[in-house]
């Protein structure tokens, strides 16, 4: 028997879709108050400030998060099966969100702006097409969806790292969101590759970990916020690589030596660019 293409209701992604790019549209209109919360940690102290578009920011998240979940659990395979856990397809569109929001914020009022927004329609559509149809592992386009997938979470970890960077935070905030975000990319990757959700939350665990302490130490670098994306994104590759390789039971000395020398043409080329530009 032929394996089934499926594709999801094009009725629920273009209201979904609709959702998000209102939000995002009212976000250049509304004018929300700021808010600002801080505390004391050891003797150091610390804030956060909320504005009105890190607040739309995270409405959208939101909203594309549990619309992805709602279309998943439409797809055949899940058919009858509402204990099933669609978490793992939530993290790909919510960060694709997030980044894309950010960029529509950077870009002037005009035609630029209204052809971020279509683009911005665009990608969110093919991510969510590409979260539906890495459901079924039998479904003909699994393997182009996968590696779609796959590129958009390095390429997310490298903008998000730079864009953190480029807040300006203490070290304690932007390693503790470093470190979340790497865990949760690692986890949708480890979970893309099949590998059992308590497993990968625990390998995810650890690339959170290295990364929070890469960024870390960058933090207290004077490098610009690309170089900062470009070394925090080592490690991140490296952890990620090995990890996926142990969980299927494929780490050999053959990929241990292949790992290490593309880290270290990696940080090379890394290092070689952070100095030029420093």
């Amino acid at each position: 028997m032929q394996p089934t293409r499926h594709l999801p209701s094009r009725d629920r992604l273009s209201v979904l879709t609709a959702v998000i790019l209102l939000a995002f549209a009212l976000s250049r209109f509304l004018n929300l108050p700021t808010r600002s919360y801080g505390t004391t940690i050891f003797g150091s102290p610390l804030g956060i400030e909320l504005n009105g578009p890190v607040l739309m920011l995270l409405l959208v998240a939101t909203l594309i998060s549990t619309g992805a979940d709602a279309l998943i659990r439409s797809h055949p395979a899940l058919a009858g099966h509402p204990e099933a856990r669609t978490a793992a397809h939530w993290i790909l569109p919510g960060a694709t969100a997030v980044v894309l929001g950010a960029a529509l914020n950077q870009a002037p009022a005009g035609p630029l702006w209204w052809l971020g927004l279509g683009l911005t329609a665009l990608a969110l559509i093919l991510v969510l097409v590409a979260e539906y149809t890495v459901v079924d592992h039998h479904d003909p386009a699994w393997d182009l969806a996968a590696l779609g997938l796959t590129a958009l979470a390095y390429v997310l970890a490298l903008i998000l790292f730079a864009l953190l960077r480029s807040l300006g935070a203490r070290a304690l905030i932007s390693a503790s969101i470093g470190g979340m975000v790497a865990a949760a990319l690692a986890w949708r990757l480890f979970t893309l590759k099949a590998a059992a959700p308590s497993r990968a939350a625990l390998y995810a665990a650890v690339v959170g970990v290295v990364v929070a302490e890469a960024v870390w130490a960058l933090n207290y670098w004077r490098v610009v916020p690309r170089s900062a994306g470009l070394l925090a994104m080592i490690p991140f590759y490296l952890v990620v690589g090995l990890s996926q390789q142990h969980l299927l039971a494929g780490l050999t000395r053959r990929i241990w030596l292949e790992y290490i020398v593309v880290g270290s043409l990696g940080l090379a080329v890394a290092l070689f660019y952070s100095l030029g530009e420093g």
